[in-house]
């Protein structure tokens, strides 16, 4: 690694290091001390987001004439009449301040600073709901043509492959039944359910294998992995969680583009430095943050030693490449999962290997019945493949995690198990050198 390298990746933990003990110990900001919480208002509020959920909506609200207040409201709202981006709401409710609660595991959870992250400082529920207007911007028409794709998906699949499609392709999983939610988080497969960096890392990684299989060179591979990316993430409106897992992987990409391979590492680093000057809170309080940046880290050091170590596994159909990803992937983000979520799963690698070579074609015919669904002979021709396809990995995947030990459950590894795991990595990835595998 080169000298200014080695500086950046210094300064770079630094002020990483030193925003998240800000965060752990100073950060005691207040927002909206001059507004009264708990308190019943009236007002007018445009949704910015509408989230849906098995039991009802979240609906983002932007309000408009809310007296000393700054931010959004979350709001919570009934599946019945819906409401859309755009929607100009008359809101009637009490509305309250977010506060830190306990999770399933007896741990405190920092709620208000998880809602913090977007902007959102109260929340509302049981409000008395008007439509008074609408506003059509640009993002109201891109909403429209994604409801279009979730209608579509929505009429030629049943449950739960209408569930999965939506999510997997969509960024909208809030349908999941709890119950498959569980099974796919036991056998280690939550990340093909969420556009997560896991998820986006290894979409991008194996696209790129394949236009290098195919004779691109570096740099016009990097241009159609960019100009692939920017039009699926305009699909799916952009969602947070794609935006960021995507600008981190691509970040990495930026090295090979230039001709500078060993600047990978560098780019991750800056990428996430960016994040964290934008908005300070997703370093501690964004999940999908923190998934994102470990699991690339993941693949930057260990796709090379897993494709060297797995020798015993053939090349054809890239399988020997698919499960190095995979396993690349998890090094260091194991501890975060058993961390938030309590699962270690031990049948991972197997699911993932068995799996994994369904995504490409799930994604590609969950696309096609997306945009010909107004087709009803091409819509009925994509849909049972697909529906196939879901029905395999829903059957694999509730088989496994059937399976004697396939998972273990850990509601006590604490803060201080998850920072020694990731020194513990961190130590064991200084001594393999696996990053000098070519």
């Amino acid at each position: 690694m080169r000298s200014k390298s080695k500086w950046f990746l210094a300064f770079s933990l630094i002020f990483l290091l030193a925003n998240f003990v800000w965060l752990l110990y100073f950060d005691q900001e207040v927002q909206n001390q001059d507004f009264a919480y708990n308190q019943f208002y009236v007002f007018n509020g445009l949704v910015k987001k509408a989230d849906k959920k098995l039991a009802g909506w979240n609906l983002t609200i932007e309000p408009q004439n809310l007296e000393n207040y700054l931010g959004r409201i979350l709001l919570y709202g009934p599946l019945y009449p819906q409401y859309q981006v755009g929607d100009v709401l008359e809101i009637a409710c009490k509305v309250y301040q977010p506060e830190p609660i306990a999770d399933e595991f007896g741990r405190e959870f920092f709620y208000d600073k998880y809602l913090a992250k977007d902007k959102i400082y109260g929340t509302c529920s049981f409000a008395k709901i008007k439509v008074v207007g609408q506003e059509k911007d640009s993002h109201f028409y891109l909403l429209q043509a994604k409801q279009y794709f979730w209608n579509n998906l929505n009429s030629y699949l049943p449950e739960p492959a209408s569930s999965l499609a939506k999510a997997m392709l969509l960024a909208d999983r809030r349908e999941i039944p709890a119950e498959l939610r569980d099974v796919f988080a036991q056998v280690g497969l939550s990340h093909i359910i969420a556009i997560s960096g896991l998820h986006i890392a290894i979409i991008v990684y194996l696209l790129q294998s394949f236009l290098l299989w195919l004779g691109f060179s570096r740099k016009r591979s990097f241009v159609w992995l960019l100009s692939i990316l920017f039009f699926y993430l305009y699909l799916i409106a952009f969602p947070s969680s794609a935006v960021r897992a995507s600008l981190m992987v691509m970040m990495v990409l930026l090295g090979p583009f230039f001709g500078r391979n060993s600047s990978s590492i560098s780019s991750l680093f800056l990428a996430a430095d960016i994040f964290v000057l934008i908005n300070r809170q997703v370093l501690l309080y964004d999940i999908g943050f923190q998934l994102s940046f470990l699991a690339v880290l993941g693949l930057l050091y260990f796709v090379k030693f897993f494709q060297r170590v797995l020798v015993f596994i053939p090349k054809i159909f890239k399988l020997r490449e698919v499960m190095s990803v995979t396993l690349a992937a998890q090094v260091f983000t194991w501890p975060l999962i058993v961390y938030y979520f309590g699962i270690f799963s031990l049948i991972a690698p197997l699911a993932n290997f068995l799996i994994l070579p369904f995504l490409p074609l799930i994604l590609l015919l969950s696309m096609a019945l997306a945009i010909f669904g107004l087709v009803a002979p091409i819509a009925w021709l994509i849909s049972w493949p697909l529906f196939i396809c879901f029905k395999l990995i829903v059957t694999i995947a509730a088989w496994l995690a059937g399976l004697p030990y396939a998972y273990l459950q850990n509601s006590t590894f604490s803060a201080t198990y998850l920072l020694l795991a990731l020194f513990f990595m961190g130590l064991l990835t200084l001594v393999l050198k696996p990053q000098d595998y070519e």
